[in-house]
């Protein structure tokens, strides 16, 4: 059984966006994140931070979507940061050496400050 998910975008300042995760990103909710992702990127929004403070599990579906528009956003002078990780999600990314992919912040707050200190 699918466990619950949602995700809902927030407008920050200086054209940053966070994306705030909840509950079960998995092969069943990612083409959620994915679309939402995609209608960002094709209306001009480049600069996205993933904000997982309420994100309980994240599958290898999930983790694609951020690899996929990593790219996309990147080509666009733009960037994909990620903030707010769980203890148990924090070990996948560090395991599969996401550190090295992403810019991860403890805080939304940390996230929004490395935009504007360093662009990508």
């Amino acid at each position: 059984m699918a466990q619950g998910f949602s995700a809902r975008s927030t407008h920050l300042d200086n054209g940053i966006v966070a994306v705030h995760l909840h509950g079960y990103l998995d092969a069943y909710t990612a083409p959620q994140l994915d679309e939402m992702l995609g209608k960002l990127i094709e209306h001009g929004i480049v600069r996205i931070i993933i904000d997982c403070a309420e994100l309980e599990y994240v599958s290898s579906a999930g983790l694609g979507v951020f690899m996929a528009h990593l790219e996309p956003l990147r080509s666009a002078g733009g960037d994909l940061k990620i903030c707010s990780l769980n203890e148990r999600i924090a070990t996948i990314m560090d395991m599969l050496g996401f550190q090295h992919i992403f810019e991860i912040t403890e805080h939304l707050d940390q996230a929004r400050a490395a935009f504007m200190h360093h662009p990508r």
